[in-house]
């Protein structure tokens, strides 16, 4: 589904990482764990092609990323998702509105077709009574649902959560991820999280890697990471 071979990205003449190689399978949820300042969101964002400058190669459901068309590029943009760490919801729609965004510009559906899609993962997110309301009008825990929603309404294969529970209170914490988990199970996805959280990676992930000092080293297992709890390597995912 995805494979980086030797990737790097440098911003205003610092290397954020380099020789980054990273593979996640099929179905498989990987978690990229890390000190903050590591690049953790940046290796995301040029993973999925929003980054365009970058050194080495990068796989899409098996296609090369910088050999690709600009219409193969639309078409592998079609199959993910990505919720932003901060929402990045548009101010000036509603949840509705927001959550219905990539339907109507990637897919170009009908309205019924929208609204129905909309109107069921509105159940599903527990968004059904705030569908009216704009994003200043939200909550934290509600803003992260609605980032979701928009992220796989359009039925992704691969789906990127950029720190899914980040600022949030422990109780919403839980009920984000355990709803991340839900849809990853129904929707049969293969995911990338960014977290530094035992309790969201112990439940969301197959898989860790540590992103430390521009490069990326594979963990192992989340039980593996929790092992090694109050070690050298919690301590640079502390950082």
């Amino acid at each position: 589904m995805l494979k980086l071979s030797s990737v790097g990205v440098e911003l205003a003449g610092r290397m954020i990482f380099s020789g980054v190689n990273f593979e996640v399978r099929e179905k498989e949820s990987v978690a990229l764990v890390g000190p903050s300042g590591a690049g953790k969101t940046l290796l995301l964002k040029t993973a999925c092609g929003l980054v365009p400058r970058y050194r080495g190669r990068i796989f899409l459901f098996g296609r090369e990323l910088g050999r690709s068309s600009w219409l193969e590029k639309q078409e592998m943009r079609r199959k993910i998702g990505f919720s932003f760490q901060q929402a990045a919801l548009f101010d000036f729609l509603d949840v509705r509105s927001n959550i219905a965004f990539p339907l109507k510009e990637a897919l170009g559906l009908g309205k019924s077709e929208i609204k129905s899609r909309v109107n069921t993962l509105l159940g599903q997110l527990g968004l059904e009574d705030a569908a009216k309301k704009m994003p200043s009008q939200l909550s934290g825990g509600m803003k992260k649902r609605v980032s979701l929603g928009r992220a796989i309404v359009h039925n992704p294969q691969l789906l990127f959560c950029d720190d899914p529970t980040a600022g949030l209170d422990p109780v919403t914490s839980s009920a984000i991820t355990d709803l991340i988990l839900k849809l990853r199970q129904e929707l049969k996805l293969t995911m990338v999280v960014v977290s530094n959280q035992l309790s969201v990676i112990r439940k969301l992930a197959d898989r860790v890697c540590l992103l430390y000092s521009g490069e990326l080293m594979d963990v192992g297992s989340s039980q593996e990471l929790e092992f090694r709890a109050g070690t050298e390597w919690s301590r640079m995912v502390r950082e």
